[in-house]
């Protein structure tokens, strides 16, 4: 079997809950049957959306700094705990010689599986102004329907004062209502475009029918490790 690398910590959350649906997409009845990870855990990797909004640095050399970090401890393929950062990875990609799976494309894949043709678009403004998920779905016919403007404060709200503060009484309601208008505006399906809302739908038990990009990239991550390695 291949050896995943994971770039973390953005979040650490993020990162712990992307661990435990590999395990658990894998078919394995003893220790020995599941897949060898090496995860580097860097919170202080720069903030991914500050940096798309111009807000703050750029997280590239960090994240090269832990994508070579995963290369030198023997890690066969890397994959990221964090959507936002994929913007940012043609510029750290040819910096190593190990292949990024993209959780963009396995998500969009999986919205296609689905046979969902419009899909509501949780994740946070960065995500949302680069376009990466738009891009992924519109090349196979589906439509994404972000947040209104003046909504889509409460995605980022939830991700930052709820999950990242690791904060279990967060008020939840507004985005309730938020997935109900969305869903009135054509959204059949909701797709987990942050790494920290699939653990917000766990920590708030928010109902819906939902698309977890985390688990998608985790499943697609289990059978590129278990493929025969070059």
């Amino acid at each position: 079997m291949k050896t995943i690398g994971i770039m973390g910590g953005m979040g650490p959350m993020a990162t712990v809950d992307l661990m435990k649906k590999i395990i658990l997409a894998t078919p394995a009845k003893t220790d020995q049957e599941h897949i060898p990870m090496l995860v580097d855990n860097a919170p202080q990797i720069p903030d991914r959306t500050k940096a798309i909004l111009g807000q703050g640095e750029s997280p590239v050399a960090a994240m090269v700094k832990s994508a070579r970090r995963l290369e030198a401890g023997g890690a066969d393929f890397i994959i990221i705990a964090c959507n936002t950062a994929h913007y940012f990875l043609p510029e750290v990609a040819p910096q190593v010689k190990i292949p990024v799976l993209s959780i963009i494309e396995t998500a969009a894949d999986s919205v296609l599986a689905k046979g969902c043709k419009s899909v509501g678009m949780l994740a946070t403004s960065g995500t949302i102004r680069t376009g990466l998920y738009q891009k992924a779905l519109s090349a196979k016919g589906i439509t994404c329907i972000a947040p209104a403007a003046d909504k889509q404060h409460l995605i980022d709200d939830l991700i930052y004062d709820g999950v990242k503060a690791n904060n279990d009484a967060y008020d939840t309601s507004a985005v309730c209502q938020l997935l109900q208008d969305m869903q009135h505006d054509g959204a059949e399906a909701f797709i987990l475009g942050c790494t920290e809302v699939p653990v917000a739908v766990s920590m708030y038990n928010l109902q819906g029918d939902f698309i977890d990009s985390t688990e998608e990239l985790a499943k697609a991550a289990v059978k590129y490790a278990k493929a025969d390695k070059d």
